[in-house]
């Protein structure tokens, strides 16, 4: 199954913002066993990969 490609960016660009927001405003917060700035950083690297897939399947068409 497929979802749609504009779904997808917005998930990736979501995924991004979200992450940078929880590293940069709420590093020193706690949520179960994790810290902010750690959750954050990989939250926007996922989204960075994922937006950089993103873009390469809409240039192939």
């Amino acid at each position: 199954m497929h979802m749609d490609r504009t779904l997808e960016l917005v998930i990736a660009v979501a995924l991004v913002v979200g992450g940078l927001v929880l590293a940069l405003g709420f590093a020193d917060a706690e949520f179960l066993w994790f810290r902010g700035r750690p959750l954050g950083l990989v939250l926007a690297a996922i989204g960075v990969l994922d937006l950089v897939a993103t873009l390469a399947r809409r240039r192939e068409g």
